[in-house]
This record gives C-alpha cells, structure tokens and sequence, in this order.
C-alpha cells in the first residue's frame, strides 16, 4: 500500500489566534481549500473543537468521501483517517507559532496512504500539489481584505 507525505511552512500575516480559529473551522474549508467539496463537521468536544468530520474531495486521481477523527494543542491540531473510500490512511499536522510581527507560521504536514496503483512520480506530484493548495489557500484567505 502506497504513502506518501509533503510538508510546507509559511508565514502568513495573520493573528496566531485568528489563524488557530481558521483551521479549526473545519466546515470553512470548503471556502479556502480548492480540492474540498463538501465538509460536515460530525462531532464536537466538549469545548466545542472539532472530534471529528466527514469530507468530499477531488484530487487528479479522483473523488474521495472520507471521515477524519481530530486532536487539538496549543499550537495547532492533528488528525487522521477513520473511513475512506480512496484513501486507506491520513494523518495530518498543523503546527502553528507566533512571530514577533504579529504575524503566524504555519507548517502543515499531510501523510496519505491508498491503495491506487500509481507511479511513485505522479503520487508525489499529487500530494506536493495538495499541501501547496491547502497552504495557498489558508494564506490567501487570512492575508486578504476584510
């Protein structure tokens, strides 16, 4: 079975807690995320956090309907897969930091298993060009006008 796992860091020009409530808002994701069809958040914390959502997404490979279970820090979240159609396996990591500008680093890190009978090229090509939208996406939406 196939994995394959991309990383990026960004700064972006954005409260550290604004950036954390982006992210946590899982059910946003549709507006920043280009590959992110549909997002229903399932289930919540206590606190109201995210414990878990189902998701609809198109890559180059295809559509996946998968449903992700969440953790939380301080400094970011993480998560993996509980059920997917294309995917056999996801873990992911946002870990953010302050910086003494006022502005956020963010270093994202997604990790996909799947059972496509793929050239170990073009699954590479595919999960750089996730994480880049996903970052991309993030910066763009928290660094534009209000």
């Amino acid at each position: 079975m196939p994995t394959d796992e991309a990383s990026r860091t960004v700064e972006i020009a954005a409260d550290f807690d604004e950036v954390l409530a982006v992210i946590r808002d899982v059910e946003s994701q549709v507006e920043w995320i280009p590959e992110i069809l549909e997002a229903q958040l399932l289930e919540e914390y206590d606190d109201g956090l995210p414990a878990s959502a189902r998701f609809r997404a198109q890559a180059p490979v295809g559509t996946d309907e998968y449903t992700l279970d969440y953790e939380h820090s301080d400094t970011g979240m993480t998560w993996s897969l509980v059920q997917g159609k294309l995917q056999t396996g996801q873990d992911g990591t946002y870990e953010l930091a302050a910086l003494d500008d006022g502005a956020t680093r963010v270093t994202y890190t997604l990790r996909i298993s799947h059972h496509l009978p793929l050239p170990g090229f073009v699954r590479s090509r595919v999960i750089k060009g996730l994480v880049d939208n996903t970052v991309d996406g993030l910066k763009k939406h928290l660094e534009q006008p209000s």
